[in-house]
């Protein structure tokens, strides 16, 4: 190969090299800018230290999900709550829409047969929260916490607290 023709190949390589790194970059930002669909289930066991989280994206059991939770919903008592007292230990479960469902909706918390949407904080202070309180969302608490034990983001001992606290 002659030198010139050798600095041609070499050059076209580096290009084309570059080239295909920016077009994966492209891709892998554009994947990464798409918004996870599905449901972040939190556990709100601590304080001061993260609270174990399961993200389900399997469509079938965000649809399950759904479903109790529109149920409980529907077949409820809607009825006014006052916000919690911070207290230690078992608070309840937090569902959170991802992606284009989770926009403009805020994330559920359940604790027994009683539902309700998580006051952001302002509204917390001026007025009490409505909720929903109904066997479905009893039912739906205990589907959640068996997935955090299949997920092992808790454990039966985590579990028999819960259990005891209900």
């Amino acid at each position: 190969m002659s030198r010139p023709s050798f600095r041609a190949f070499v050059l076209c390589g580096v290009l084309g090299l570059g080239v295909a790194g920016s077009l994966t970059a492209s891709a892998s930002d554009l994947q990464a800018e798409q918004p996870q669909q599905g449901l972040r289930v939190t556990y709100l066991l601590y304080s001061g230290r993260p609270n174990p989280s399961v993200l389900v994206t399997d469509p079938a059991q965000v649809r399950a999900i759904e479903e109790q939770l529109a149920r409980s919903l529907a077949d409820g008592q809607r009825t006014t709550v006052a916000e919690s007292p911070a207290v230690l230990g078992y608070t309840g479960i937090q569902i959170e829409r991802l992606g284009d469902a989770g926009r403009g909706s805020a994330p559920m918390v359940l604790r027994g047969a009683v539902l309700r949407e998580k006051a952001n904080p302002e509204q917390a202070a001026l007025a009490p929260a409505q909720a929903t309180v109904s066997r479905d969302a009893e039912a739906l608490e205990d589907l959640l916490l068996g997935l955090g034990r299949d997920q092992q983001v808790i454990g039966d001992i985590e579990l028999s607290v819960i259990r005891a606290t209900k």
